[in-house]
């Protein structure tokens, strides 16, 4: 009878599972009672939990999924020659039930943010802003805003700061950021850690990651100084619910950009390599040459880090899965999704200090 009840509570969950991928719920309802409900607290909860334990608990996390693995096949390998096949189908089966299960936890703890309506809902944004005039103008700006904040900033790495004061510079920011988007907070800020992903991490050119169970903010270990205020805020929007790399990136610019001088500054860097797309070959050697020779080294450092550190078979490889994720999420423009912050920025309507006017009240 325990055998029968174990099944039966195991199909119930891979059932559950099932139904939590393919049943459509509205957006609108995800956003109110998970988004404005369930979720806010659960993330201060679990990133505050997170904040005190100084290693990444997702790396305990994997390390005891891959101890289970490893011990299952091992179970299957020793089991008699006549009893392997039953072997291996019971632990295909609690396979079946322990993937289950770890997906409703996900979309218990984060996932389901992907369901939630985009940033777009909330704010005064128009397609028809977004032009390649639109976009050239704000790389102009991010030519003037750099110009004006590298002066003022360390020369040398040392002058930053780690990436634990960073962050803590940026606390206030959050806090504005947070009210700007009129969302529920406070916003628990992750405290930035490494991650024995990081051999990946540096090899396949990605910077930083929010663990989707624990909700705390791994970065990695190659991310030059000037990089790392963006970086973190990106993942701190992560943290705020926003779940498409488009729209954590919008969150994160905004928590820059009305950050201290060196926020500002990353922010500023962010957007100009991005809009650069808008110009031709000649027009982008021209703009290089109008920046100042501290700005250009900065890019020079990171494209060095970049040939440096980066494996193209890696790359491709860690890209194009993470592609099928986000599709698999829903997000239907898969890796593309990252680049279409600059629609969101040249398509939303600021108001004088890079408020963004929202669409309406909440």
């Amino acid at each position: 009878m325990a055998g029968m009840g174990k099944r039966m509570a195991g199909g119930l969950i891979v059932a559950a599972a099932v139904a939590a991928a393919l049943v459509p719920v509205p957006p609108a309802w995800v956003d109110e009672h998970y988004g404005r409900g369930w979720f806010p607290a659960a993330q201060r909860t679990l990133t505050a939990i997170s904040n005190a334990v100084p290693f990444a608990l997702i790396d305990a996390l994997i390390l005891a999924a891959a101890g289970a693995v490893l011990a299952g096949a091992a179970s299957v390998l020793r089991a008699p020659r006549g009893r392997r096949m039953a072997m291996l189908l019971r632990r295909a089966g609690q396979c079946a039930v322990a993937a289950s299960l770890t997906y409703l936890v996900f979309l218990a703890t984060w996932g389901a943010n992907y369901r939630r309506p985009p940033v777009t809902a909330l704010l005064d944004f128009d397609d028809g802003r977004v032009t390649s005039a639109a976009v050239v103008a704000l790389n102009e700006t991010a030519i003037g805003e750099l110009a004006r904040l590298r002066p003022g900033l360390p020369q040398g790495a040392a002058g930053w700061g780690d990436s634990r004061t960073i962050a803590a510079g940026l606390l206030p920011a959050l806090d504005t950021g947070t009210a700007l988007l009129r969302l529920p907070g406070p916003v628990r800020a992750g405290r930035p850690k490494s991650t024995l992903l990081d051999f990946y991490f540096t090899r396949a050119g990605v910077s930083g990651m929010t663990d989707p169970f624990f909700l705390e903010t791994l970065l990695a270990s190659n991310l030059l100084p000037f990089e790392l205020p963006a970086v973190i805020a990106h993942e701190w929007g992560h943290l705020a619910g926003f779940a498409r790399e488009s729209d954590a990136s919008f969150f994160g610019l905004l928590v820059c950009l009305h950050g201290n001088d060196a926020a500002q500054y990353s922010a500023w860097l962010d957007i100009f390599e991005r809009t650069l797309i808008a110009r031709d070959r000649d027009g982008r050697r021209a703009v290089l040459t109008r920046l100042p020779a501290a700005v250009r080294a900065d890019l020079q450092a990171m494209a060095a880090r970049s040939e440096r550190d980066q494996v193209r078979a890696v790359s491709v490889v860690a890209w194009r899965t993470y592609d099928t994720y986000l599709r698999s999420q829903r997000v239907e423009s898969g890796v593309r999704n990252y680049g279409e912050v600059v629609r969101l920025m040249a398509g939303t309507r600021f108001q004088p200090g890079w408020r963004p006017a929202l669409r309406q009240a909440r």
